[in-house]
C-alpha cells in the first residue's frame, strides 16, 4: 500500500469519524475574487474541528489553527468549510498528516488605490479617496488577531493612544497579489491598512494597521 492508498483510507475514516463528532458543513470553491461565498457549494459534508483528536484541550485567545476532521477527498487548499461550528479556510493538507484549518470571524474586502495621473500642471488632490480605491477582492473569510504591538502617531498629540496592529490570515486567490498600503475593510465597519504582506504555502499572512473612517 503506498501514501496515496493510505492517505485515501485517511479520509475515509475522517469522514466517518466526523459523521458522529461535528455537524454538517458546506464545501466553497473561490472561482472569482468577488464573494466566494455567495457561489453554489461544491457539496455538504460532514466536518468537526478540533485543536487536538482527543477532544480534551480548549480553544485559547488568540488561536486561529484547528484540526479539521471531515473526508478531504477532492478538497484543496483554500477551500472554505461553512458549518454550524463557524467559517474555516483550508490552509494546509500534508500527505497523511491532519488537515490544517483557519476558523475565520469575518469577510473582509480588499481595496487598492489607483494610480494617480501624470498630467502636468495644477493636480486635484492625489491621496487616498473612496473614488480612487479599486476593488480587488470581496467578502472573503479570515481572520483577524489583535498583535501585541501597537503604534504611536508621528503626530504624538496629548491623550493620543497607539494605533492597533493586526495579523490578519485569508486565503490566496490566484492571480490576485496583496500589497503593503493595500486598505481591508469588514462587515463589522472596521478598516485596516496593510503594512506587510506574506504570500506561504498556507495563504496569506498581513500585519495591518487598524484605522479610522
Amino acid at each position: 500500500m503506498d501514501a496515496l492508498m493510505l492517505s485515501a483510507k485517511v479520509n475515509q475514516g475522517n469522514g466517518k469519524a466526523a459523521k458522529r463528532l461535528g455537524g454538517i458543513a458546506r464545501h466553497y470553491r473561490a472561482t472569482l475574487p468577488l464573494s466566494p461565498l455567495k457561489a453554489q457549494p461544491l457539496q455538504e459534508l460532514s466536518a468537526s474541528f478540533t485543536t487536538d483528536f482527543s477532544y480534551m484541550r480548549a480553544v485559547r485567545f488568540g488561536q486561529a489553527a484547528r484540526i479539521g476532521i471531515f473526508d478531504a477527498t477532492g478538497f484543496e487548499a483554500g477551500d472554505i468549510l461553512v458549518s454550524g461550528e463557524g467559517t474555516y479556510f483550508v490552509a494546509a493538507m500534508p500527505l497523511l498528516q491532519p488537515i490544517l484549518c483557519v476558523k475565520t470571524e469575518r469577510l473582509v474586502s480588499i481595496w487598492r488605490t489607483a494610480q494617480a495621473s501624470h498630467d502636468a500642471g495644477l493636480q486635484d488632490y492625489g491621496g487616498t479617496t473612496a473614488a480612487n480605491e479599486k476593488l480587488i477582492m470581496a467578502d472573503w473569510p479570515a481572520s483577524i488577531l489583535l498583535s501585541r504591538s501597537s503604534e504611536h502617531s508621528p503626530l504624538k498629540l496629548p491623550g493620543e493612544t497607539r494605533s492597533a496592529l493586526h495579523t490578519i490570515l485569508m486565503p490566496a486567490f490566484r492571480g490576485v497579489s496583496l500589497h503593503a498600503g493595500d486598505f481591508i475593510t469588514d462587515e463589522a465597519g472596521h478598516r485596516f491598512v496593510i503594512s506587510s504582506t506574506e504570500l506561504t504555502d498556507m495563504g496569506w499572512r498581513l500585519t495591518a494597521l487598524q484605522v479610522t473612517i
